[in-house]
């Protein structure tokens, strides 16, 4: 037999053309995998194909049949259940007539077999290697056992220098039975050499309805990237009507490649039917280096009236030794205040457009980076941001048992670009030193923050350049205790403790006036921001205070050692008043109130079942709600999800209240489909924000969802669209998301495996 007909049987591994009905050869339902087999499976799927063939186990050939003879041309007769073994492969078929190392004429019930492949047909004719004959197969049937590929052709061939043609084939990966995909095509050739594959007269089918249509497709069959078509993506919506896109992937070195995607944008006009509305494109460029990556995107638009609008980005990291990276980012809207309207770039629509580069260095404890940044505004009526021209910052961490030390440096030359308020340089210095005490039933903490700042202030609507400096020292004391108990709940030994905290901390008042705020924010006050050591983030603002934060924490965990509840309580003490805020001048009162809001947090987790968590702060004072924020989410075995969440933000005015909720769920149908819905309701301004509702299908090779969403845009505007989106186990994914995160995304993200 020749040797050859091994390599034959293993191009059919990346073969793409095959079946019209089932083929259930070596099959095997779920419950009869083992478990190690069934560990590998996606949920949707029921089963596996199982290679039953068993290899030769000497380096021979072996002829089986009922009658075997050999001519006097030379000819080997095998009649009645034929067969020939060879370690790699064997042939079989009720007759087999041939001359080795030339070739074998099967027919009747031939297959081939090799290491996880399968061959069936009527009629086969095997040639050796290096003949000018074809090898051929007649109504063909074959299997991928690894992939799951399988398929049917009227006509297989293969020519010696390796490419498969094929004749009325048809290919898919799904499981026999239930809903399918399949791809035809009337002809179709395969080139192992190149890696592509051509074929026409193509149709995608779904269930056996043919989804789409391609007079000639190119494809690759294999692992090498190639040029070609991606699948397009399809969109509508009642104000801008249909909207198709079809992507085209540019091949064009090891280590560069580009996407270019064509839009085109149709509406419906009474008395003229479809009427172009928009086209446009978008291209993507991809590098790799030694040392990273770069990419390249522009998004570009023509709407009805011949407007263009247009997005450009650049981004580029590149690490190039274990302890540097650089990196920039350069974004622009060459058409000002007018942007794309179809874009599937990660571009949007900003009021400003960062351009960047920075250079990191990091050695063991020791850190540096160095920035410029600036921006671009397309709207010349909003203030421009402060430019960083450039900003150099360090940091050091030591820590042993006894003491932690740890240093920053930053320097910042900020410049209003629009030269109507206060620039200039500024210089920091932090130093935060600690001395600990612990063991493994507490902790005592004192240490000192140090905060040097050393301004040189240019100030344009005086035209006045002055200098400014903080010195400012912090002290503060942490201390912690651990107490542990055990107890038994339902049969199970819990552990529960209980943590009383206390933080003492002492900044004094320093006049800063004088010094504007470039960079310097107040946090939301939360249970654990209340330990922190300074009032403010960033470094234009050191807040006074003299306060005393206490709190208690316990924790319960399980038999399993797994932490279930977590509750915190505790609450602000202030000693003095607060004379130091964002704005204005310093020196005056800003805040008297002697202790904060009671702080709050809880949280529970039931494996990846359910869990819980809640942020609360009450004003004992005022008997009000400041804040409350709750989240839960219950994912049970069924395939439930149930996403709930509310926020409140007290404010003294009342059109600033912040009230919403949002509530999420998918819902299971039947085994494959499913329903989801969300919605977004602000209660404040008694209005939704977000609506989706959707259906959703799910099997081992194909999963599909389509939604009607309906959102409040940026601009406080509704919009509304329908979206479909598919994607073909081993083929490829059709659709259009809409950009505003919602439960639709969560189900076609969610159990994916496999994909």
């Amino acid at each position: 037999m020749p040797s050859h007909l091994r390599h034959y049987i293993l191009l059919f591994h990346s073969l793409c053309v095959l079946p019209a009905m089932a083929n259930q050869w070596d099959w095997v339902p779920r419950e009869a995998l083992e478990p190690a087999q069934q560990a590998t499976l996606n949920r949707y799927c029921s089963g596996a194909y199982i290679d039953a063939w068993q290899p030769l186990s000497q380096n021979h050939t072996e002829l089986e049949a009922d009658l075997i003879f050999r001519d006097n041309s030379g000819q080997v007769h095998l009649s009645g259940a034929a067969q020939i073994r060879q370690p790699e492969s064997t042939l079989a078929a009720q007759t087999i007539v041939g001359q080795p190392d030339r070739y074998y004429r099967a027919t009747g019930d031939v297959s081939v077999r090799g290491p996880g492949q399968l061959i069936r047909s009527q009629e086969g004719y095997v040639a050796e290697a290096n003949s000018t004959e074809p090898t051929t197969f007649t109504d063909a049937q074959f299997l991928a056992h690894q992939t799951g590929l399988r398929g049917e052709a009227k006509l297989l061939a293969q020519h010696s220098d390796g490419v498969i043609f094929i004749e009325e084939g048809f290919y898919t990966t799904c499981e026999p039975g239930g809903s399918n995909w399949q791809l035809y095509g009337s002809s179709i050739e395969l080139d192992p050499n190149s890696g592509f594959g051509t074929a026409k007269h193509v149709q995608v089918r779904i269930d056996g309805n043919p989804i789409f249509y391609f007079p000639w497709l190119r494809f690759p069959i294999d692992n090498r990237r190639q040029s070609g078509f991606l699948f397009p993506s399809f969109s509508y919506n009642s104000d801008e009507g249909i909207s198709v896109s079809a992507p085209y992937y540019l091949n064009l070195a090891p280590n560069f490649d580009a996407t270019l995607t064509p839009h085109w944008r149709e509406n419906y006009e009474s008395g003229a039917g479809f009427v172009l509305n928009g086209y446009g494109a978008d291209l993507e460029v991809r590098h790799l280096s030694p040392f990273g990556s770069s990419l390249f995107e522009q998004s570009t638009f023509y709407d009805a009236q011949e407007e263009e609008g247009s997005l450009r980005k650049f981004t580029s990291t590149q690490k190039l030794n274990s302890s540097i990276t650089v990196g920039t980012l350069l974004e622009d809207n060459p058409t000002p205040n007018i942007t794309p309207d179809m874009n599937t770039t990660s571009m949007g629509e900003k009021d400003n457009y960062e351009r960047s580069f920075y250079g990191d260095a990091s050695f063991g404890n020791f850190s540096t980076r160095a920035t410029v940044k600036r921006y671009y505004t397309p709207d010349e009526t909003l203030d421009q941001p402060l430019e960083w021209k450039p900003r150099v910052e360090a940091s050091y961490r030591y820590a042993n048992t006894f003491l932690n030390y740890a240093p920053t440096a930053q320097l910042t030359e900020f410049y209003d670009p629009d030269e109507t308020a206060i620039d200039g340089r500024r210089r920091v210095l932090n130093q935060d030193i600690s001395v600990v005490a612990s063991n493994a039933w507490g902790e005592l903490k004192l240490g000192a923050l140090h905060q040097f700042r050393d301004y040189q202030l240019n100030d344009y609507k005086t035209d006045s350049r002055s200098d400014e400096k903080v010195d400012h020292l912090t002290y503060y004391l942490d201390t912690g205790i651990v107490f542990e108990r055990s107890f038994l709940l339902q049969d199970s030994i819990w552990r529960q403790t209980l943590e009383p905290k206390l933080t003492y901390v002492n900044a004094p008042y320093l006049e800063q006036s004088n010094i504007p705020n470039f960079d310097a924010s107040e946090t939301t006050l939360t249970y654990n921001q209340a330990f922190a050591h300074q009032r403010f983030s960033g470094n234009d603002r050191v807040g006074d205070t003299r306060q005393v934060a206490i709190g208690v924490e316990s924790r319960f965990y399980d038999g399993n050692n797994v932490e279930r509840w977590t509750l915190k309580a505790g609450q602000l003490f202030y000693l003095d008043d607060r004379r130091v805020d964002l704005t204005g001048d310093t020196g005056d009162v800003v805040d008297d109130d002697p202790r904060s809001s009671i702080l709050t947090s809880a949280s529970y987790r039931q494996s990846d079942v359910f869990s819980f968590s809640a942020n609360v702060n009450y004003d004992a004072d005022l008997e009000q709600v400041d804040l409350a924020q709750t989240t839960m989410k219950y994912t049970p075995e069924n395939g439930v999800v149930v996403n709930l969440g509310f926020s409140y933000v007290f404010d003294e005015d009342p059109d600033s209240v912040t009230r919403q909720s949002d509530l999420a769920t998918i819902v299971p149908l039947s085994a494959n489909w499913h329903l989801f819905h969300q919605q977004t309701y602000d209660w404040t301004a008694e209005q939704e924000t977000k609506k989706v509702t959707g259906f959703g299908f799910e099997n081992c090779c194909l999963k599909m969802s389509f939604s009607y969403q309906y959102w409040l845009n940026d601009s406080s505007q509704y919009d509304s669209g329908l979206f479909l989106n598919f994607i073909l186990r081993s083929l490829s994914g059709v659709g259009r998301t809409n950009s505003e995160t919602s439960i639709a995304n969560d189900y076609w993200n969610n159990g994916q495996v496999g994909y």
